[in-house]
């Protein structure tokens, strides 16, 4: 099965029980969703591909309205003809409710959002079609989102967020409550807003990501591993957590995420048997640093193996990129893939 076919199914899915997972206050302006200048609409189709036959795999399209905050959102599967679409509504500039419908009704739910008097979210509400009730609460301190709290389809988890002096996010800790056995405990790092390192208390499941720039200065590919536990490389990393833990809150770490990507990367020739490629994710992006072309690389193979193109319209009209399948694009991913020869 195809990389980009798995992730277009497992990004179905996830889209339509976001809510469910998600432990961070829920996306509405357009820079939530990573774009740098004001976006209209924003259509997308991904296509898997093994080097002669493509096929379209899913469309997403989502547009945002005059104040550049999510208006409506559309996903259909070319696989299987399910789909999901969603409509928002504002009171007072403020998201509102958040209605979605699929073609498997028994998905159809609507999100009702509560605030405080600063205008931040405190409370998000979803109602299923059975009449179900799930919320997650968000609490703030010091002007930051501090702690998240939910219970969806029964099941209770937190989330305590960790900044530093200077306000910048280094850490999270997310506890799964499971009935008569220990919480689920998962940390979770970042460095300059990206999630850099995880891995489940008290060491298991350990992850790195690396992030790796092109000659603009932008991410072009993201690199996820997966640490062979017990090893050498895991036992480093377990001395580097406890370094960053003291560090990161006192804005003193010695290494950028680039540095520590390049190391990352490193580390990875040098221990190839104690570092796995896990998932590998490649960019390219228009003049405004937005992504109009993303692709997978099935990492057995390596080889590209499933893409999806953009067309984004901005707010000024301007039309950028589009969702043929490109063979142009093809090459210049298959150029940044073949820079860094995996083992």
């Amino acid at each position: 099965m195809k990389a980009i076919y798995k992730t277009a199914l497992t990004t179905f899915f996830l889209l339509i029980t976001s809510v469910a997972f998600a432990q961070s206050l829920p996306l509405i302006s357009y820079q939530d969703y990573g774009y740098k200048k004001q976006v209209k609409k924003v259509a997308q189709i991904y296509y898997s591909f093994d080097g002669e036959n493509v096929e379209k795999v899913e469309k997403l399209i989502r547009v945002f309205n005059a104040d550049g905050n999510l208006e409506s959102y559309e996903n259909q599967s070319f696989l299987d003809e399910s789909w999901a679409k969603s409509k928002t509504v504002y009171k007072k500039s403020r998201l509102h409710q958040e209605v979605w419908q699929h073609s498997n009704p028994y998905l159809n739910r609507t999100y009702t959002y509560r605030y405080d008097k600063q205008n931040r979210i405190t409370k998000e509400k979803i109602r299923f079609k059975d009449g179900a009730k799930s919320y997650i609460d968000f609490h703030y301190q010091n002007k930051q989102l501090n702690l998240i709290d939910a219970e969806i389809d029964g099941v209770k988890s937190n989330t305590k967020r960790h900044y530093s002096q200077n306000g910048n996010l280094y850490k999270e800790i997310h506890h799964q409550k499971v009935p008569g056995e220990a919480d689920i405990i998962t940390n979770y790092f970042y460095l300059e807003d990206r999630e850099i390192l995880s891995f489940v208390a008290p060491k298991s499941y350990f992850y790195a990501k690396a992030y790796l720039k092109d000659a603009m200065d932008d991410i072009a590919i993201e690199l996820k591993f997966k640490l062979i536990e017990d090893s050498t490389a895991q036992n480093k990393l377990l001395k580097g957590i406890q370094r960053f833990d003291a560090e990161a809150p006192k804005d003193n770490l010695p290494f950028s995420l680039q540095s520590y990507s390049e190391q990352t990367l490193q580390a990875y020739f040098k221990n190839p048997k104690e570092l796995t490629p896990y998932q590998m994710s490649l960019f390219i992006r228009d003049k405004h640093k937005n992504i109009i072309a993303e692709a997978e690389v099935d990492l057995n193979a390596k080889k590209i193996a499933g893409i999806g193109f953009f067309q984004i319209t901005y707010s000024d009209g301007t039309i950028i990129g589009n969702t043929d399948f490109q063979h142009k694009k093809v090459h210049i991913f298959e150029a940044m893939l073949n820079k860094y020869q995996l083992p």
